[in-house]
Order: C-alpha cells, then sequence, then structure tokens
C-alpha cells in the first residue's frame, strides 16, 4: 500500500515506525520493555517528527574542542541504538578526520537503496547520502532529480531545528532516511511527493 494511502486510511498526524530492513509501517506495534513491537514484523523505530525541504546543507561549525565522539559513552548510544534498530547496517570508526558513519541497505518495499550516514563533529544533523542507485527520473533526454535533496545531492531528511543531538541518534536519522526514500519511491510512480515529513510523535 502507497504512503499516501496509509495516511488517508490511518490520517495524517499518526506515528509511524520503521521496521529493521527500512519499511514504513502505521499499526500493529506495541509498546515493550526493549522497545516498539510490530506483530509480525519486530522490532520498530518511531519516526519522529522531522520535515523534508532542500536548498544548500549545512556547513560544519568550527570545534575547538575535542571530537564529541572521543567521549566513549555519547559514542556508544549511537552505536547500541544503530544495532538495535538497523542491525545490518556496518559500522564504520573515525578515521583521517571523519566522524563515525554508518553504511547498509534500507529496502522500502519497493526498492533498495545503499545508504551512508556519517556523524559531524559539531555534532549537527548527520549527512544522510544514497550510494545507489541514481536518485530522479529520466523525462526523455534529460533526468530529473528528487525533490528534497540538498544541492550536493544529500538526503534533506530533516530540518536542522528537528535535529536534538542531546535526544536523537544516528537511528533517528538512519529512520528519517527510510522515511524519505519511501515517499522518493512513490514519487517515481505517481511524480506527487506523498508527504513533507511527520509531524505526530510516538503515540
Amino acid at each position: 500500500m502507497s504512503i499516501a494511502a496509509l495516511l488517508h486510511h490511518h490520517g495524517v498526524d499518526v506515528p509511524r515506525y520503521v521496521t529493521v530492513n527500512g519499511q514504513i509501517v502505521f499499526d500493529d506495534v506495541q509498546a515493550s520493555p526493549s522497545g516498539y513491537v510490530h506483530s509480525s514484523l519486530g522490532f520498530v523505530t518511531p519516526v519522529q517528527k522531522h520535515t523534508f525541504h532542500g536548498g544548500e546543507e549545512a556547513p560544519d561549525n568550527a570545534v575547538n574542542d575535542a571530537p564529541w565522539w572521543t567521549d566513549s559513552a555519547r559514542l556508544q548510544h549511537h552505536i547500541s541504538a544503530m544495532e538495535q534498530s538497523f542491525p545490518g547496517f556496518t559500522y564504520l570508526p573515525a578515521s583521517d578526520g571523519l566522524g563515525p558513519c554508518w553504511g547498509g541497505e534500507l529496502n522500502t518495499g519497493r526498492g533498495k537503496f545503499k545508504v551512508l550516514i556519517m556523524t559531524r563533529q559539531d555534532e549537527g544533523l548527520p549527512r544522510v547520502a544514497v550510494v545507489g542507485p541514481k536518485l530522479g527520473i529520466a523525462a526523455g533526454r534529460s533526468w530529473v532529480p528528487s525533490p528534497h535533496l540538498y544541492l550536493n545531492g544529500n538526503l534533506c531528511v530533516a530540518d536542522e531545528d528537528d535535529w536534538d543531538p542531546h535526544e536523537h541518534t544516528v537511528a533517528t536519522v538512519t529512520a528519517w532516511a527510510a522515511h524519505w526514500l519511501a515517499a522518493y519511491t512513490e514519487w517515481r510512480i505517481t511524480r506527487r511527493w506523498p508527504i513533507e515529513g511527520a509531524q505526530a510523535l510516538v503515540a
């Protein structure tokens, strides 16, 4: 079922969740002591409030202190969240001045995408790049890029103000990426972007 049909059926501001593989689900989810569980799909991650947009991706702010990932407890918080929410992703430790990254595949049910989630030294909203396939549609002899991309080609999965480094993790951003890709796969079929993000918080 398409996202537009699900939103029509369930309501625009309903909670959304992402399976470990990257599919969006709306119902049959129950809270458990370890998190949220779908009745047949297992553990799911809530899609936190976020808004798609585009334009220029925010640059890193200068950081004079040691990078946040040198704090082992803070780094482990992200690692643990990804191990639970998206266990198929591979963790790439910080090296050569680049922050920790996670790479893996998200399957919307209508397409599979190789995704890289890159943290930033200033602890800003992590960057999200799709390594493949190329995002857009062929229109005759021209190529039409997807909506809601930054000018550098990265996904605009959220507004900078949606991101709270003290509350959210890389798993939050990966769930936003899955939500974005679900909208994208529908746009490729209908040429209409079905959603502008998610406003409802988890029930």
